[in-house]
């Protein structure tokens, strides 16, 4: 009787220290309460919040290749940099042309052109690729002007013939191309200057994003896919007191639709 009540606290005893090793081990040596640092990574480029200085890391050069790599005979690599909350544009055209100085020599001043971008927080869009910056390839030339989210196609005369048309084939082929392969809907919207009244400004400017739709249409993209509209006078980008910004507010809006 005495060895079997020995036996049973002998039991009671083991089950006892199984018990207490799976507390410690649950509680204790797996679930530190500690405040553990945690290290974040970041993309290959981002912004001091507190300076104009860019900061890369190991990651750059092979995304610097692969920006590089999409370069075409006639493009220019348009750089987009972000203004975050409390800051105005100038703090993004500055990152820029920071920016710009990181491809070069591979790239001239000439193959460069930038603009700007609101983005928010500037600390907590560092986790964001490039931390808000964008980097596409644009044709830029006294014709079409493109930027990241849309395209001014310009006008020298006041109507509905365009100028230099091997540049405009040129652009509406990689348009049609692009529209076809993604299935984006287009918005096609004509602009004039301020001469005429604005019952004529608003037929001519449909008028010319009419033409703009023929394009598309007769390099296979889908009539469903292409919106037209007329802004007439009313939406000038720049100043109708001279020739040159006469021909900057002559122009066809095009803006992809995701």
């Amino acid at each position: 009787m005495k060895k079997l009540l020995a036996f049973i606290i002998f039991l009671l005893f083991l089950l006892l220290i199984w018990f207490s090793w799976n507390w410690y081990k649950d509680t204790v040596v797996c679930c530190d309460n500690t405040e553990k640092i945690v290290q974040v990574e970041y993309g290959p480029l981002i912004f001091d919040c507190n300076s104009d200085k860019v900061i890369t890391n190991k990651l750059w050069p092979e995304k610097k290749k692969e920006i590089l790599a999409g370069k075409k005979e006639g493009k220019s690599l348009l750089i987009v940099a972000p203004y975050f909350d409390g800051e105005d544009e100038g703090k993004a055209l500055i990152r820029a042309i920071e920016v710009a100085k990181l491809f070069k020599p591979e790239l001239s001043d000439n193959e460069i052109a930038v603009d700007v971008r609101k983005a928010g927080n500037c600390e907590k869009t560092k986790i964001n690729l490039m931390h808000e910056s964008r980097y596409k390839w644009v044709t830029r030339n006294g014709d079409i002007e493109e930027f990241f989210d849309h395209t001014n196609v310009h006008y020298k005369y006041d109507s509905t013939a365009e100028v230099k048309q091997a540049n405009i084939n040129a652009y509406f082929d990689d348009l049609a191309k692009m529209l076809k392969e993604t299935g984006d809907s287009v918005t096609v919207t004509g602009h004039t200057d301020s001469d005429g009244t604005a019952e004529y400004n608003m037929e001519l400017g449909l008028e010319r994003a009419n033409e703009f739709k023929t394009h598309l249409i007769s390099r296979g993209v889908s009539e469903d896919k292409i919106k037209v509209d007329s802004k007439g006078k009313s939406m000038p980008i720049a100043s109708n007191a001279t020739k040159e910004g006469k021909k900057d507010n002559r122009r066809v809006e095009i803006r992809i639709n995701k």
